[in-house]
């Protein structure tokens, strides 16, 4: 096997992060090269129109609401999420381009938990400017500072630095098992496993991979609007979510959204859209526009649908070995991709050396 070449399958916010750290951390005899279908990479695909809705990164409202850990496995995700923070702050000030902005996120959860109300564990360490406060309507009201990133201007400033400055090769394939990646690189490299379903070195996917369907609405602000230095969020008490977050460089504003678990129709649901005007028009009605006659409406620039990756038991961060070849397992994160890019590469930087170690014995 040769350990001087890695292969990344799937160009999402998981795969293109996972190989820009690989590249800044790898001395630079090693060869990175990126497998996808979809991603910044694919000619047929517009950075902001034309992308799949398979591929869901793009799609993302990306922003970081942190919750309190439930589980093991929330606080351990929690701990990535807080190396992600740390390292969007250094390059939304060294990269502005990347469109990483830092504001004030405001919550309001009309039933709280007792996790919430107690600050459980994983909820406000690492957060500045935490603090809870009273809400006239009976909400429980939580602000902190947060981040907010465009998705497609940051996927492409990733795609940029790995093509550019990194000389990462870029393959555009639609693998159907891990070991199809033989086929396209010779040497069995290790293999770092991005797809999101979780493909299986021998075929099929992770069978505790469970699709999310996100819908969106992508906003055009009024010229005087509250909502550009911050994202809001209402946590109902029926189960259902809105909330508004400013897409960096004039991206818009997304409001939004749905979280229908196993659900994989990729078209759009006027129902749903229904349902996101009449919660935003109670909840953000300075997101509204008028016409000349005074009449109130949503400016919508497009409806965005994705399938968020997720698994069950959380995201998969781990070194597997099948038929002499390493596979490290990055997949999973649901709708956290962006919350928990970074802080996932990281751990996978460790298993990489492990297995190149390994290779070496």
């Amino acid at each position: 096997m040769s350990s001087k070449h890695i292969v990344v399958v799937g160009a999402g916010i998981l795969g293109l992060t996972t190989a820009l750290t690989l590249c800044e951390s790898l001395s630079s005899d090693y060869q990175i090269t990126v497998i996808a279908r979809w991603g910044p990479h694919n000619p047929t695909m517009d950075a902001s129109l034309t992308m799949s809705n398979e591929y869901t990164s793009p799609w993302a409202g990306a922003h970081f609401r942190p919750f309190p850990s439930a589980t093991q496995k929330d606080y351990f995700e929690m701990k990535m999420t807080r190396e992600t923070m740390k390292y969007f702050k250094k390059v939304s000030q060294t990269n502005p381009e990347s469109s990483i902005r830092f504001v004030q996120g405001i919550e309001y959860l009309q039933n709280p938990s007792d996790l919430y109300k107690n600050c459980a564990p994983g909820y406000c360490e690492e957060m500045s400017n935490f603090a809870q406060f009273s809400d006239p309507r009976g909400f429980l009201g939580v602000k902190y500072d947060t981040w907010i990133v465009n998705s497609a201007i940051y996927l492409q400033y990733l795609y940029r630095k790995l093509l550019v400055e990194h000389s990462v090769k870029f393959i555009t394939a639609e693998l159907n098992s891990l070991q199809d990646i033989n086929k396209f690189v010779f040497g069995r490299p290790i293999i770092v496993n991005c797809s999101g379903t979780g493909l299986n070195y021998y075929g099929g996917n992770d069978p505790k991979y469970i699709p999310v369907r996100g819908q969106t609405l992508l906003i055009n602000p009024p010229k005087e609007c509250p909502y550009m230095d911050k994202t809001i969020t209402y946590q109902l008490a029926d189960g259902s979510w809105i909330f508004v977050i400013p897409r960096p460089l004039n991206g818009g504003i997304i409001l939004g959204g749905t979280k229908q678990v196993g659900d994989t129709c990729l078209k759009i649901r006027e129902s749903d859209s229904k349902h996101l005007l009449q919660l935003g028009k109670k909840y953000f009605p300075d997101l509204m526009k008028a016409t000349p006659s005074g009449e109130k409406y949503f400016d919508i620039i497009r409806i965005n649908v994705g399938l968020r990756p997720m698994r069950r038991g959380g995201l998969k961060v781990d070194l597997e070995k099948h038929n002499g070849q390493f596979v490290v397992n990055n997949y999973g994160a649901g709708g956290m991709g962006y919350e928990l890019s970074y802080g996932s590469s990281l751990k996978v930087l460790e298993l990489v050396n492990s297995a190149i170690t390994k290779s070496k014995l």
